[in-house]
């Protein structure tokens, strides 16, 4: 069980691997990507002038070999202050403007600030975009106080979630016996894998919270399929129940009302087609012989009408017939199909959670 419960886990947090470091390594920042982010209402920048501050976070983030993925939770961003501006009297008009331009480095998931550096930089230009873009032509991303401060953000990141790790642990634990599992699952899996540490024991912990889940869910689908059935909704009923595993406490009940669905169902396919048969409809008698599930009450008798059925095409039209084939599957399918359901659950929890671009400029704004 603890096998299938870590496969499911795993899917669930889209084959997130272990890292092997531990606190205080520099391995443990090097493990760390960051991506840049310009929100579109910051000052008065235009969009030209937005792209290129883009650009030179992005230069200041690969120039120190920390490119990611632009849904990274962890981003550099920055708050851009006109500190001074000069309008010319000459003709052509010149314009000079000094900015104050605070580089931040947070967590848009969590919304924690984890390091900030202030720099001036002054551009000239005959027109007001000119002048912005000049200014940030002289942010050099190689210079020695950028690489100073990204690596003082990456040290404050790994001490974070090492520093927080019981208290992240307990939330998501006070989330769970609340039935709010997803969001205790979320909150655990949102801890970077940077912190070896505090990763493993949230992935140990999300682990038993994902059983605690699938089981309460079992019980709940056992309970709306047995309201099904009553209803004789059977098809509706055996969805609710096909993803229950032989792993859930659930299961033996499960197994027990999968049962009766099936002799349901094969009671009325095997009167199906004792009335096709009376009147020699071979389409019609095959067609509700291979709807007869292999471990129904009837499937004997479903054989017996399938080899009388099949000597009369034999005698009257001298060939084969294939009516049905066993409909039960072998293990290796049921624990293909077993697998796929969990994966179902992380897959749906996973496109209802916002997008974390759509988030950055909420969590930014605190920042500021």
């Amino acid at each position: 069980m603890k096998r299938l419960l870590l496969i499911c886990i795993s899917i669930f947090l889209n084959h997130i691997s272990f890292a092997q470091n531990t606190e205080g390594k520099s391995d443990d920042a090097a493990r760390i990507s960051i991506a840049s982010f310009v929100p579109t209402d910051i000052g008065s920048l235009t969009p030209t002038a937005q792209e290129a501050l883009k650009g030179r976070l992005d230069r200041m983030i690969t120039s120190n070999g920390l490119g990611g993925s632009s849904q990274n939770r962890f981003v550099l961003t920055a708050k851009v202050v006109e500190m001074e501006k000069e309008v010319s009297a000459t003709t052509p008009i010149v314009y000079f403007y000094n900015l104050e331009i605070t580089l931040l480095i947070g967590d848009v998931i969590e919304g924690t600030l984890f390091a900030s550096q202030v720099v001036n930089v002054k551009g000239i230009g005959n027109s007001e975009t000119k002048a912005y873009l000049n200014a940030i032509k002289n942010i050099k991303d190689k210079d020695p106080i950028y690489a100073s401060f990204l690596d003082k953000g990456k040290q404050k990141i790994v001490e974070y979630y090492n520093a927080q790790c019981d208290f992240i642990i307990k939330e998501a634990v006070t989330l769970a016996d609340a039935k709010n599992y997803d969001e205790a699952m979320y909150k655990l899996s949102s801890v970077p894998q940077i912190c070896k540490d505090c990763f493993s024991k949230c992935m140990d912990k999300v682990t038993e919270i994902y059983k605690a889940k699938i089981e309460y869910e079992c019980q709940n689908n056992i309970a709306k399929a047995t309201s099904l059935m009553a209803k004789e909704d059977y098809n509706s009923a055996a969805d609710l129940l096909s993803p229950i595993i032989p792993e859930m406490a659930c299961y033996a009940q499960a197994k027990t009302l999968i049962q009766n669905i099936n002799d349901h169902k094969c009671a009325v396919a095997i009167g199906n087609a004792k009335g096709s048969w009376a009147a020699h409809d071979v389409t019609a008698t095959s067609a509700a012989l291979s709807s007869i599930p292999a471990d129904s009450k009837c499937y004997p008798e479903a054989l017996s009408l399938v080899n009388e059925v099949k000597k009369y095409v034999k005698e009257t039209e001298n060939r084969d017939f294939e009516i049905m084939k066993q409909s039960k599957q072998d293990e290796k399918e049921v624990k293909l199909a077993q697998i796929k359901a969990a994966r179902d659950v992380g897959v749906a929890y996973g496109n209802n959670q916002p997008k974390v671009i759509n988030r950055y400029s909420i969590k930014i704004r605190t920042w500021y």
